[in-house]
């Protein structure tokens, strides 16, 4: 990836809640306060999506699991895999994750 150095710095002067609001709204979005309003000031959209994290590493599980069973049946210790079970998880995981996109929150007051 690469990083794209900044070399220009712009201060701003904000009142103390200002300043407790912006700080809030930055640490909801995981962003630090520099990072928060430049993406505001050139009204680029902060999507939080609620609950990523959790599928998508039940998801790194299931596959972990598919890649041992295949490892095994390489082996020859294992003759079939009944991936049904698998098939019917990565399924629900797929229809957890595209139910987080209906529920996209974006950072308000």
């Amino acid at each position: 990836m690469m990083t794209i150095r900044k070399e220009r710095f712009i201060g701003l002067r904000v009142t103390d809640t200002e300043h407790r609001q912006i700080e809030r709204k930055a640490k909801k979005a995981k962003m630090n306060m520099s990072q928060y309003v430049s993406l505001q000031a050139l009204e680029r959209d902060i999507i939080i999506y609620e609950g990523l994290k959790e599928h998508t590493h039940q998801l790194s599980k299931l596959g972990t699991n598919l890649n041992q069973a295949l490892i095994l049946a390489h082996q020859g210790k294992l003759n079939t895999i009944d991936i049904q079970p698998i098939k019917k998880e990565i399924h629900e995981i797929w229809q957890l994750l595209n139910s987080l996109t209906e529920g996209i929150k974006r950072i308000q007051d």
